[in-house]
């Protein structure tokens, strides 16, 4: 259960230069009103949650914390991403206050996978400034509220989506895998500052996330030779305004299986796999038990359904302060030791700049095959958003 760490900044200046005993009394504000950050996962059968704390303080009192040096943000960003989170075990979120000369200037917080989206991280910095800056929030609406919506009102969506994932997975590919499984971890930092990426985005009638997401198919068509590909976007409920603004640990993966001829020019695959990806998102919400089912029941077969490539896209918004300029692509390789999850797993970081991090317990995934995934889709970000090659 326990995702690989993802990572965002908090606000910097202004109310962090009250102290940082202040800023440390209202870090557990956001989290003790957000179900999804104050829960822990257990998996005896069927994976289930369970409230761990209840009030800003509990929440503090178990969640791991403390300071560092400005200075020492990158080393503390490059360690966590090595550093899983166990959410069997611990909170699904840390945070560190960064300092410079003892005045707090940043804060780093580390959110599981489980416990928030791209679009829930926006929803936290946003909600962390308002309250370090003197004002409650209102209580928050949460997964139970969203269950018991698609329970009640939203229970014909659950039945269209259990049809999507089985309508998916009969169709996807499937062979057997060997039991050499590659134990890779890389993270390619692209040197495409984000807000050159959001300025290139005006040529395509398409969302950055997706453009990535068809890099990505480019990529494992490129390292395996196989046109058909079984891809799992992660996905969340963000189809209504009632729940626009959710921070859910309720978080899906979407099965969508793309198709398409790799001469094609990679342009014109992006509006393809925009809908395509659309389609499979708005079908991402399911029953987390018919889910369970309907993977049991397709890794019986002989030979089982493909295990897919995992994918988690983390982008800051347009106007996200970044000051980084363009630089030329590069890969630091790392040992991750998980040993759960997905088994081929891309994590994209888009805060500053855009850096793509790849986790994988695979077999047929080698050191040069991963290789090949990374330098197909810079190749395919440099034609389109204005990077270089690797």
């Amino acid at each position: 259960m326990g995702g690989q760490p993802l990572l965002h900044l908090g606000p910097a200046g202004g109310h962090l230069e009250r102290g940082a005993d202040l800023v440390r009394a209202r870090q557990g504000r956001p989290a003790a009103r957000l179900d999804a950050h104050h829960v822990r996962h257990r998996r005896r059968g069927l994976p289930r949650q369970r409230i761990a704390a209840a009030t800003a303080e509990e929440v503090l009192a178990q969640v791991r914390q403390g300071t560092a040096e400005v200075a020492d943000r990158e080393a503390k960003d490059a360690a966590e991403i090595r550093r899983g989170i166990d959410a069997l075990t611990e909170l699904p979120w840390r945070a560190w206050i960064l300092l410079d000369a003892g005045v707090p200037r940043q804060v780093l917080v580390v959110v599981n996978h489980m416990a928030a989206d791209g679009v829930a991280s926006v929803v936290l910095r946003e909600d962390f400034e308002t309250i370090l800056g003197g004002t409650d929030l209102p209580p928050a609406p949460g997964p139970l509220e969203l269950a018991l919506n698609q329970q009640g009102e939203g229970s014909g969506r659950l039945r269209n989506a259990e049809r999507y994932w089985r309508r998916t997975l009969a169709a996807a590919p499937r062979r057997h895998e060997p039991e050499d499984v590659s134990t890779l971890g890389a993270v390619l930092s692209s040197g495409i500052p984000m807000p050159l990426a959001h300025e290139a985005m005006g040529k395509y009638d398409v969302t950055l996330a997706s453009l990535i997401l068809a890099a990505y198919y480019r990529g494992i068509q490129a390292a395996t030779g196989e046109r058909e590909v079984l891809l799992f976007p992660m996905s969340a409920n963000r189809f209504d305004e009632q729940h626009a603004r959710v921070v859910t640990s309720l978080n899906q993966w979407a099965p969508l299986l793309l198709d398409l001829e790799a001469d094609e020019p990679f342009p014109a695959i992006l509006p393809k796999v925009h809908w395509k990806a659309f389609n499979a998102l708005k079908n991402g919400v399911c029953s987390p038990d018919a889910i369970w089912q309907i993977r049991d029941e397709h890794s019986r077969l002989d030979p089982p359904v493909d295990r897919g490539f995992y994918y988690n896209p983390m982008l800051a918004p347009p106007g996200f302060p970044s000051e980084d300029r363009l630089e030329a692509p590069k890969v630091d390789w790392f040992e991750h030791g998980r040993t759960t999850g997905p088994g081929f797993y891309l994590i994209v970081r888009g805060l500053t700049s855009l850096n793509l991090m790849f986790r994988v317990n695979r077999a047929g995934f080698d050191r040069e095959a991963l290789s090949t995934v990374m330098t197909t889709m810079q190749a395919c970000l440099a034609e389109t958003l204005g990077g270089q090659p690797l």
